[in-house]
């Protein structure tokens, strides 16, 4: 059980990450989907850092890099793994 709560975070990462991967390399237009899923993403951090109250997350290298790279869903493991913590 010790395992599970110390790897639960990144495994659940690291699945999002791979099912959005395989979301844009399924999809037709790639480039504009993956650029329209960074925008939001990056979108959705800045609006819950100026806005989100208890919920905000702090503005570094790392958050930008996961939102970025995982649009929406990966903001919302930022706050998922604020919250658990």
């Amino acid at each position: 059980m010790e395992l599970l709560e110390t790897y639960a975070y990144p495994l659940v990462l690291c699945i999002a990450g791979v099912m959005l991967l395989l979301y844009y390399v399924l999809h037709k237009k790639r480039i504009r989907s993956f650029l329209l899923g960074g925008v939001t993403g990056l979108a959705s951090l800045l609006l819950l850092h100026l806005f989100g109250g208890g919920l905000a997350p702090t503005l570094c290298l790392a958050n930008l890099c996961m939102s970025t790279l995982l649009g929406i869903p990966g903001t919302a493991l930022i706050v998922l793994g604020q919250v658990t913590q």
